[in-house]
Order: structure tokens, then C-alpha cells, then sequence
């Protein structure tokens, strides 16, 4: 099973949501994670003179991730994975500049943007869904070169896991903790019933259909508790003219905790909140939901786990929809789980 939950969560996100039943010993685990990165500006050229040595040449993942954000006037952008692999989405005149060979996004309205990878390893992967993987060698260096001349910098967010021993300069180092929340009084749902019924539910059309409500109100109630919403409390008395709404059931009265992080944050301090969510060491309490939001202005945001694929083709844009939802439950050595993701308009996740 815990191999199934990191499969939802190998791109970096910009906010993660943690939700549960309160539970001192949980709360303590998780109020302890820190999350470092990095950010500076930089042309795109000596960022990459910097990346490569971090990038691995064997192991699945490297140990450096990135995100270039463009100015207010331009539509390029860049990521660098946690693969090594670079991805560019760049504007017409900039595609043509470059002399770069990539491909254009599939939607009409967006037929000027063109996406570029390059591979920053030694070598370069089989080419599978895309036209063509480029490798960093002296074609790519000159033409990056150039644009940097044309271009001012770039504002750099990077992950590392390994020491820097050798930072760019003017690099600022971000330092992000949990922030706790708690709600008293609240109406808690017992998600295990709906969970568990998921075996029952598969061999009928309408008993499905009954199961598929029951849990997306389980993930509306995701939603309201990382809003705080007041229609949770025991004693709302919110007008009922302006705004309806039942918790669903089986559920109890009780404290919820939710802890935020908000930042550049990598794959990697995903693993560790669910390390510390999976841990036998503590008894897990009767509901926890880690819920994610995406970077919407970088190029990638999901990773295929066949390393020789590209990554979906998307529209990076400020409003751009890329969440997922996990709610847990263990008991009595079972455990249960389901998962949710929004994708939104112009991303070729889904197809």
C-alpha cells in the first residue's frame, strides 16, 4: 500500500494540506518537519552550470529540483525535474530564436507555445511520446547562451538534498514550518464504512454510483476543513436561506488539526509526512487526508514513473488546477485509502 500512495505525489507542490482527528503524538511528528529551499536570480546558463552537479547519472532521481518564473511580460518558462530532465515552454519568437526542435502544445488557443526537453545526464532516454529528447551538449548550451543575452534573470526556486558546498550566489535560503490550526467542536465523518465498501461496490452499476457520492462527500468535507469553514462546527447556525450543509455520516463530535505548509516543497518532504503518517510507532487516529496543490506556472507538474517517458503536456498559467486528495485510515492493523485528483483545462494528464 505504501508503495500505491507515493505514486501520487512525484512533482513539486506549492502547498500541502494535513488533516486529521486531533492527535497530540501525529501533530508533534508533523510540526517537526522543516522544509529548506532556495531561491535566486540567475540566468538560465550559470543555473544550469550549477544543476548538473547534482544531477545523477545512475540513480532514478537527482538531487535537484527548479522552477524558473517568467516576468510579467513574457510566457517562457523552464523546470528542471527530479529526473535531470529539463523542460522549457516558450513563446513562438522565442522557439524560433532558440533554433531548439520541440513541439507545439496540442490546444489551438495555445498553438504559439512550444515545449523543449533536454536531458542534463550523459545520456539521453528512448524516445516514446514526444518527437524528440534533446541532450545538454554544445547546440543547447550556445543556444541558452543566447537567450540569456536577450533576456533579464530569471527568479530561481531549487531544491537541493545534498550539501552545497558550491551555492550561487545572491542565494536566499527559505525556511518553512507547519502552520497549525485547530477546530473544536467539530462534525467528523468515520470514513472506514465507505472505504472499506469499496470491494462490495465494484460488481454493481447503482451500488458504485451510491459509493462514488458518498465518498466525494467525504473529500467535500476535505475541503471545508482546509477552509476552516464554520458549517463544520457543532453550532453553526448559519441561515439555512444562505447556506446548507451536513457533514456526512456515520460521524462524531470532536477537535480537528490541520498543519499547512506553503512553499517550494519537493517530493522528497512528501516522503517524510508519510513516513510519519504511516508510523507504527504512533496510534493513527481515525481520519487523516493529505491533500496537495501543484506549481501552476511550471511546465510539469506529474512525473510518469517510466523514466523514459515526457511529462504530460500542460499550460503553465497562474489559475492552473493540478490537486490531489488522499484520505487514510488504519485500524486494528487494516488499513484503508482512496485518492481524488482535479485536473484542470489544457493539461494532458488525463489525455
Amino acid at each position: 500500500m505504501l508503495r500505491v500512495l507515493r505514486k501520487l505525489k512525484e512533482c513539486v507542490r506549492h502547498q500541502v494540506d494535513v488533516i486529521f482527528s486531533s492527535d497530540s503524538v501525529l501533530e508533534e511528528g508533523l510540526s517537526n518537519l522543516e522544509i529548506t529551499y532556495w531561491t535566486c536570480q540567475c540566468n538560465l546558463g550559470q543555473f544550469l552550470d550549477f544543476a548538473r552537479l547534482y544531477v545523477s547519472q545512475t540513480a532514478l532521481e537527482s538531487k535537484i529540483t527548479a522552477v524558473g518564473i517568467r516576468g510579467p511580460t513574457s510566457e517562457d518558462t523552464w523546470c528542471l525535474d527530479p529526473r535531470g530532465f529539463l523542460t522549457l515552454s516558450v513563446g513562438k519568437e522565442t522557439y524560433e530564436a532558440l533554433g531548439l526542435v520541440g513541439e507545439p502544445l496540442p490546444w489551438k488557443e495555445h498553438r504559439d507555445l512550444h515545449a523543449i526537453h533536454i536531458s542534463l545526464r550523459d545520456s539521453c532516454p528512448e524516445s516514446d511520446d514526444m518527437k524528440t529528447w534533446l541532450k545538454y551538449g554544445r547546440k543547447e548550451v550556445d543556444a541558452i547562451r543566447r537567450w540569456d543575452l536577450k533576456r533579464q534573470h530569471w527568479k530561481i526556486f531549487f531544491h537541493c538534498a545534498a550539501g552545497l558546498d558550491n551555492m550561487l550566489p545572491n542565494s536566499v535560503r527559505h525556511v518553512v514550518k507547519g502552520k497549525v490550526q485547530r477546530l473544536e467542536n467539530c462534525r467528523i465523518p468515520e470514513p472506514r464504512p465507505y472505504l472499506a465498501a469499496v470491494s462490495q461496490a465494484s460488481g454493481n452499476a447503482e451500488d458504485a454510483e451510491d459509493w462514488e457520492e458518498c465518498l466525494s462527500s467525504l473529500f467535500e468535507w476535505v475541503g471545508m476543513a482546509a477552509l476552516a469553514s464554520p458549517r463544520l462546527f457543532t453550532n453553526d447556525g448559519c441561515d439555512p436561506y444562505i447556506a446548507v450543509y451536513t457533514p456526512p455520516e456515520p460521524s462524531r463530535v470532536g477537535d480537528i488539526t490541520t498543519i499547512r505548509w506553503s512553499g517550494f516543497l519537493s517530493s522528497v518532504y512528501l516522503d517524510h509526512m508519510l513516513d510519519v503518517i504511516l508510523s507504527t510507532d504512533s496510534p493513527s487516529p481515525s481520519l487523516v487526508s493529505v491533500t496537495a496543490q501543484s506549481i501552476g506556472m511550471s511546465p510539469v507538474s506529474y512525473l510518469p514513473r517510466n523514466v523514459k517517458k515526457a511529462p504530460p503536456r500542460r499550460v503553465p498559467r497562474v489559475d492552473a488546477e493540478d490537486v490531489w486528495s488522499l484520505i487514510f485510515v488504519r485500524e486494528n492493523g487494516n488499513a484503508w485509502w482512496a485518492s481524488a485528483e482535479s485536473i484542470g483545462q489544457w493539461d494532458r494528464r488525463w489525455g
